[in-house]
């Protein structure tokens, strides 16, 4: 009698991998079910970002001081399939016109906070158009570095 041994490869999904979806992609790769705070990857519909909570309702930071509507900050969850693998923090500025990653504290007097481009496509991603998201860059004084 012969024993049959079956083996299976499985097409392993690596961190960097969703990174590089993530970071390579446009707004438009993106289906936005913005009311339910999700934004589902075209072309891969298991990679999703996903608004998880509030974390305050009137966020008041140097960076948001002169913008005339209320800004928040939420949590977001990218998740591939059901697995949670990253957290990130993003500012909903100006009454949600806009939505910018919580920047980086300024390296001394007179620098700028500051976005890795990596956050700078979330923040893309969930304002949905690259001229708002840019012109609220430009208008907060947050630079990408």
């Amino acid at each position: 009698m012969y024993s049959a041994v079956v083996t299976q490869v499985y097409s392993m999904t690596q961190l960097e991998t969703i990174q590089s979806m993530i970071g390579d992609s446009m707004p438009a790769d993106w289906i936005p079910f913005a009311d339910m705070g999700t934004w589902t990857y075209r072309d891969d519909v298991k990679l999703r970002l996903q608004r998880h909570e509030q974390l305050n309702n009137n966020l008041q930071t140097q960076w948001t001081q002169h913008l005339q509507g209320n800004s928040q900050n939420f949590s977001y969850l990218v998740y591939y399939g059901d697995s949670p693998v990253e957290y990130h923090t993003i500012a909903s500025v100006d009454n949600f016109r806009a939505h910018i990653p919580m920047p980086r504290q300024p390296s001394g007097p007179n620098q700028p906070y500051t976005i890795s481009q990596y956050q700078a496509t979330l923040g893309r991603i969930i304002t949905g158009d690259e001229d708002m998201f840019q012109s609220y860059l430009k208008n907060t004084g947050v630079q990408i570095r």
